[in-house]
């Protein structure tokens, strides 16, 4: 029978995040796709830059970089123009290779995101006008990607692999970390986000914190979530939690968590992490055996090493 973990310390947990975040605040941009976005100064070409910057936004850093230099150089320095008059036919990019993504899944993904530039002006206006509410993006989420699909002119029938991943269905279960991702960039605003989309409904309240294998591990190590898998219920829970710390913008922590993950400052090994100067090891399940977080030496004052 699997032991159910304690939830977790709320006010102690704030005080840690809060601790992280000021370490991480507006650091190490270039450790991150979302430093391509930054490049531009018009909004229409930030939000193009961001949803391809997300969507390549898996594997190692430097091979996400890799690929999304060879996509940038080839879209040029107006990218959502590109975009917009290329209708599909971005040259440059013969033998395109990112993992399981290759040119064939790319060109006709540019395609669906060329036409609606075109139709709507917008990837924005598109997601509001598929936005019924609610409390979280999700069921948005599944029409964005939807009308992007029918929009690639291949036949559902005969997507490739890559296609399929670029163009998922947030609302099957799945994290869609990538997705969630873009909306971070686009709806949150301060620190590194780009603040890009706003309006009525558009809330940060209602965002979803991105959950890939990094991010999911550690939400474990801090309680936030008990679920085995990286799953849509796995951060639905953490992101619950982290709404009793700050209701209208639950995922300003995503950055600084990720970042432990990625820079691999915390990672499955804790021989291999950098756990004394963790601003959240007080907090940390992952640093004793027990599982619960350490308790201070009454003596001394200082966690256990």
């Amino acid at each position: 029978m699997r032991r159910r973990l304690r939830p977790p310390d709320v006010p102690e947990l704030a005080i840690r995040l809060r601790a992280l975040e000021e370490i991480w605040r507006g650091q190490r941009l270039d450790s991150d796709p979302l430093l391509f976005p930054h490049r531009y100064g018009r909004p229409e070409d930030r939000e193009a830059a961001a949803f391809l910057a997300s969507s390549l936004a898996f594997g190692r850093v430097a091979s996400i970089n890799a690929s999304l230099e060879r996509l940038f150089a080839a879209l040029g320095p107006q990218p959502a123009a590109t975009l917009r008059e290329a209708a599909g036919d971005v040259r440059g990019l013969e033998g395109f290779v990112h993992r399981w993504v290759d040119a064939g899944s790319l060109r006709p993904f540019l395609r669906s995101v060329g036409e609606t530039l075109r139709a709507e002006g917008s990837l924005g206006a598109l997601f509001a006008s598929g936005d019924e509410g609610g409390p979280d993006f999700v069921p948005a989420l599944d029409r964005f990607f939807s009308v992007l699909r029918e929009r690639t002119a291949v036949p559902a029938r005969r997507f490739p692999r890559g296609l399929r991943f670029l163009l998922p269905t947030p609302g099957d279960g799945s994290a869609c970390k990538r997705a969630h991702l873009f909306l971070r960039w686009t709806v949150r605003s301060g620190d590194v986000d780009l603040g890009l989309w706003r309006g009525p409904g558009l809330a940060a309240s209602r965002l979803l914190l991105p959950m890939d294998t990094h991010v999911h591990r550690i939400s474990r190590y801090l309680g936030l979530t008990a679920r085995p898998a990286a799953d849509l219920r796995a951060s639905r829970e953490a992101t619950g939690w982290l709404s009793k710390i700050e209701p209208l913008d639950p995922v300003r922590f995503d950055w600084a968590l990720s970042r432990l993950g990625i820079l691999a400052e915390c990672v499955r090994d804790p021989r291999r992490s950098l756990c004394d100067g963790c601003a959240v090891r007080p907090v940390c399940r992952a640093s004793t055996p027990s599982g619960r977080p350490p308790v201070p030496s009454r003596a001394t004052g200082a966690f256990p090493a």
